[in-house]
C-alpha cells in the first residue's frame, strides 16, 4: 500500500464504522492526531481500518511513537540541503517516524536514528500521491533504493549487497521522461534478468517499463555508461542492432575490458555523431589506443578520477 492517499482523520468523515472522503469509501492512510504532536497511522481499505501502518522508512527499524514535526521539522533549518541538522522532539535528539503534512495531507515520512539524523525519506506529491523521491537503505538486508524526478529528468538506482552469495547486484539509469532518452545507465550482475529491482517498497512503474525495454534503449546526446564487463558485449551487440547511439555525440563509458573487439567503433552509421570519448585514469593503454585506431577523429579524453 505505497501510493496512495495519505491523509488526517480531520479531511474524512467516518459514518456506520467506515471512512468516507467526499462520499466514497476511502481507500490509503489514515493519521490521527494524539498528544504532544504524536500519530497513530492505519492502512484503510474500501473504508476499513485493516492494520496500523508501518512506513517503509521504518522497515526493520524500531519506533516506540511517531510524530507530526511539521511545526518543527529539522528540514525547516536544513536551508542548505546538507540532511546534517538533527530532528528534535521535546528537546532532545529524536529516533522514530517523522510525518510532515500540507493542510492535512502527508508529503514527507521520514527516519531519524538515535542522533536525529534522517536517512530514509519519501517525498509524496500530494495531488498525484506518486513519489517526487525517495531513499532506502536497508541495510540489515544489504539493499538500497534511491528515486528522484526533477523537470521530467527521472533517476533510480537499486543496490543489494548479496554477501552469501558474494555477489553484487545493482543497476542504475537516468532518463528523460517526455524524449524517452537515456543519459545515464549503469548495471552489475545479471539484475536485468532477475528483475529483482522491482522489490522496491514504492512501485515506480514508469522506471520498470524502460528497464524492461533495456534491449531498445534511445541514447541521448551526452550519455554515461558503467557496464559490467561480463555483460557490455552482449548489451552493445544488442543496442548496436536497436540503432541506440544514434543521437549520442558523447559518450563516458567504463567497462571496456568486456568487448571483443573495438571495430563497431570505426562504423559512421552505428556512431554518425559521436564527437567525444570520456575514459577514467583507471582504463588501459591497449583500451585507450584501440579506440584511438579506430576513432582518429573522435576526441578521447582521459578523465582524472
Amino acid at each position: 500500500m505505497s501510493n496512495m492517499q495519505r491523509l488526517k482523520s480531520t479531511l474524512l468523515n467516518k459514518s456506520n464504522d467506515k471512512w468516507y472522503e467526499n462520499g466514497q469509501l476511502y481507500t490509503g492512510i489514515i493519521f490521527f492526531d494524539k498528544p504532544d504532536h504524536q500519530l497513530e497511522a492505519y492502512e484503510v481499505k474500501n473504508g476499513e481500518i485493516i492494520r496500523p501502518y508501518v512506513s517503509p522508512c521504518q522497515r526493520g527499524l524500531s519506533s516506540p511513537i511517531q510524530i507530526d514535526s511539521t511545526e518543527f521539522c529539522n528540514e525547516i533549518d536544513d536551508i542548505y540541503g546538507s540532511r546534517g541538522i538533527p530532528q528534535l522532539y521535546k528537546n532532545k535528539l529524536y529516533k522514530g517516524m517523522s510525518y510532515i503534512f500540507v493542510e492535512g495531507r502527508c508529503d514527507l515520512e521520514f527516519y531519524t536514528h538515535e542522533d536525529g539524523i534522517s536517512e530514509n525519506r519519501i517525498d509524496w506529491n500530494t495531488l498525484s500521491y506518486e513519489p517526487k523521491e525517495f531513499l532506502l537503505n536497508y541495510l540489515d538486508d544489504g539493499v538500497m533504493y534511491s528515486y528522484n524526478e526533477h523537470s521530467n529528468e527521472i533517476n533510480f538506482t537499486y543496490y543489494c549487497s548479496l554477501v552469501e552469495k558474494n555477489n553484487d547486484e545493482k543497476v542504475g539509469i537516468r532518463y528523460t521522461k517526455p524524449l524517452d532518452t537515456v543519459g545515464y545507465f549503469e548495471v552489475v550482475s545479471n539484475t536485468l534478468i532477475t528483475k529483482s529491482y522491482m522489490d522496491s517498497p514504492i512501485p515506480v512503474p514508469d522506471v520498470y517499463r524502460v528497464l524492461s525495454n533495456y534491449e531498445s534503449f534511445i541514447f541521448s546526446k551526452s550519455i554515461r555508461l558503467d557496464i559490467d564487463q561480463s555483460l557490455i558485449q552482449d548489451l552493445f551487440n544488442t543496442w548496436i542492432e536497436s540503432n541506440s547511439f544514434i543521437h549520442v555525440e558523447s559518450m563516458s563509458i567504463n567497462g571496456l575490458d568486456g568487448l571483443e573487439n573495438f571495430n563497431f567503433f570505426g562504423n559512421k552509421k552505428i556512431f554518425r555523431k559521436l564527437k567525444e570519448i570520456r575514459l577514467n585514469k583507471a582504463t588501459s593503454t591497449i583500451q585507450i589506443n584501440q579506440l584511438r585506431e579506430h576513432m582518429p577523429h573522435t576526441n578521447i579524453i582521459i578523465l582524472n578520477y
